[in-house]
């Protein structure tokens, strides 16, 4: 009975590896989308309204989806430091600081650049700024599509497959 629940155990244990990893790749796909639409909601707000900084955080620390609302909510909440650190440094610590948003290097080097134009420049040039990341963000995001529609199926198959021939193995 002991040796029973030992391998329902290790079945269970490789196929939620399994599992888990094929649901990380499905957070990273919204993950990038709601930075992909925050992005794009910032745009419009600096477009039509020509929004100040500290408002703009405050909306998008409001509409936009998790994780990345977290990501504005740090900005909005250090802007007090603004005497002291640059916008652009607070806006790397915030991305630094959220590893809910599972960003990959490309992202993380969009988003970072993005944070020295953000505050600084004339609105047209964040307007630009934002368009031009957004862009980026978008073709992440397709990319994480297809490796999670790719990868995903793989992760969960080898999960539950190792699990089972595990089982196999051990009765």
């Amino acid at each position: 009975m002991l040796r029973l629940a030992g391998v329902v155990l290790l079945m269970a244990g490789a196929a939620g590896l399994g599992l888990g990893a094929a649901g990380q790749l499905r957070r990273r796909v919204e993950s990038l989308r709601t930075l992909t639409g925050a992005l794009e909601q910032a745009e419009r707000e600096l477009s039509f309204r020509l929004t100040p900084m500290p408002e703009l955080m405050e909306r998008l620390a409001r509409q936009a989806g998790e994780p990345a609302r977290f990501l504005f909510a740090h900005c909005r909440d250090h802007l007090w430091e603004l005497g002291e650190k640059s916008f652009g440094e607070l806006w790397r610590e915030a991305l630094e600081g959220e590893s809910d948003l599972l960003l990959g290097d490309r992202e993380r080097e969009v988003l970072s650049g993005l944070g020295d134009v953000l505050g600084r420049y004339d609105a047209a040039g964040q307007r630009e700024a934002l368009q031009a990341a957004g862009a980026e963000l978008e073709r992440c995001l397709r990319r994480a599509e297809e490796d999670r529609d790719r990868l995903g199926r793989v992760y969960t198959a080898l999960g539950l497959g190792s699990g089972a021939m595990l089982a196999l193995m051990l009765l």
